[in-house]
């Protein structure tokens, strides 16, 4: 279908059908999300399962993405619901009141941290929907509701300006970890992350399973905002979870923060996600707000490397057609960037194998310049690091990723245009081979991925197994 952005989809009831998710992934679906804030451990564990089979039936690269709670807040609630009234009096501690004629109240998942909030302190609800200031009596703390609404159980909760020491895993996550090495899951996204310290304390527990999935930090803190460059370093990629970071922060500062993650992962070559309410008004309508729509575009635009689904495909009423408009949006303005990447962003030539790359994305833009098409590129890689560099300059053609490992093929899923093919008997041998060439480039026309007289600007190195070894820059005609 000729899409280069990545389209993230989150599993929930209204998507989890053997059906619906075949028609997801036809519909352009590259990563399922499992979000471990809602539903059991037992529950995701059957649907990851599910994807995966599906996916190895439709021989198809799907990738799976677990999404762990980390020190995030949430309404702890034994209803499902409340409605409040504005300026109505809530009890708020660590034990739930809502019984007989006594005054309602609620609890939060990390209940430890309420005697140290202060009168007066502001506290949001729901993404932002609810607002709520503390007050203390006699050594009782309550809310004192702002606005009139409901208040749903197991909703996030900001505390603003609030920093509390918390631990970076919740209970539920360790199991989430395990699920990860029981199912072989490709992603394990943390939320809530403030310091790259957060991520160092994951791969620590990690590392307990010996698992081998990368690690997305989700940037929704004003903390995360000022250690980004280490936050970016440290993992594997990088989401802007714009719902949160909305409510730690004043709504207008999002979209500019949004561009700022995005040209900073792009020039670091670390892959990037775009998240939340992308396409809301799609959970209820058939079909997506014009404003929508230009959000969609406009993270295009940015060239980030994926786009997510949350709510739209986990509870909306119209998944697919959901992915269907953000898929053709994506490959309507993918195509507009016309700008050298060269010229938009500061790569920094470090090694052999990046310089390589530049000199490739510079032939492939020269032809370009000259109204000659190369139809793609053509990529052997060990660790994954040549297709990642690649990626990174956003070209308007797929990157066609050989590699003898599939857990490096999973792995470049979520990078802009790279399509993985995991082939175990290709590195075989030690050494890259002409007669490997031909045959890649034989299969990708067997699986109508390029055409006879298409032109492949091929890059690999002299020996499968030496990282960075990346040396070769060839053109080839199928």
């Amino acid at each position: 279908m000729n899409k280069l952005t990545k389209i993230v989809a989150t599993i929930g009831p209204a998507c989890d059908s053997p059906e619906t998710i075949k028609k997801l992934i036809d519909s352009g679906v590259d990563i399922f999300r499992f979000n471990f804030k809602h539903n059991t451990v037992d529950w995701h564990d059957e649907r990851i399962r599910r994807v995966n089979e599906i996916a190895k039936n439709m021989n198809r690269n799907i990738g799976t993405l677990i999404d762990l709670q980390g020190p995030e807040l949430r309404v702890n609630m034994p209803v499902e619901a409340i409605k409040i009234e504005k300026d109505q009096r809530l009890i708020f501690g660590s034990e739930v009141f809502i019984k007989g004629n006594e005054d309602p109240g609620f609890s939060i998942s990390h209940p430890q941290i309420i005697p140290e909030l202060k009168s007066g302190q502001r506290i949001l609800a729901d993404d932002g929907s609810l607002a709520f200031n503390i007050e203390r009596e006699d050594g009782q703390t309550f809310v004192r509701c702002q606005n009139d609404g409901v208040l749903k159980n197991h909703k996030n909760l900001n505390i603003v300006g609030a920093d509390f020491s918390l631990p970076a895993l919740v209970e539920k996550d360790f199991e989430g970890l395990k699920l990860v090495h029981m199912n072989e899951v490709d992603y394990v996204a943390l939320s809530f992350v403030r310091t790259e310290k957060d991520i160092v304390n994951l791969r620590r527990e990690m590392a307990k399973y010996r698992l081998k999935a990368k690690v997305i930090a989700k940037i929704e803190t004003e903390k995360a905002l000022n250690h980004l460059d280490e936050i970016i370093k440290e993992t594997d990629g990088i989401m802007v979870a714009r719902g949160d970071l909305g409510v730690e922060l004043p709504y207008e500062k999002v979209p500019y923060f949004q561009k700022i993650i995005i040209k900073k992962c792009i020039e670091k070559g670390t892959p990037v996600i775009t998240a939340t309410q992308m396409l809301q008004s799609m959970v209820g309508n058939p079909y997506p707000t014009r404003a929508e729509v230009s959000d969609v575009a406009n993270a295009t635009y940015d060239l980030t490397d994926a786009v997510m689904l949350s709510g739209e495909t986990a509870t909306g009423q119209y998944p697919v057609q959901t992915v269907n408009v953000m898929r053709n949006t994506v490959i309507f303005n993918e195509k507009k960037n016309l700008v050298d990447s060269r010229k938009r962003f500061n790569f920094n030539l470090e090694d052999q194998a990046s310089i390589l790359c530049d000199t490739a994305y510079e032939l492939y833009f020269l032809y370009r310049q000259r109204q000659k098409q190369v139809s793609g590129f053509l990529v052997f890689t060990h660790t994954g690091n040549t297709a990642r560099l690649l990626s990174r300059y956003r070209p308007l053609v797929p990157i066609f990723a050989f590699t003898p490992h599939e857990s490096v093929g999973k792995s470049l899923i979520i990078n802009y245009g790279v399509t993985a093919i995991a082939d175990q008997k290709i590195g075989k041998k030690s050494e890259v081979t002409r007669e490997q060439i031909v045959k890649a480039v034989e299969s990708l026309k067997d699986g109508g991925l390029v055409k006879k007289g298409d032109l492949l600007i091929v890059l690999h190195g002299d020996y499968w197994t030496v990282e960075g070894g990346t040396s070769t820059l060839k053109l080839v005609t199928v």
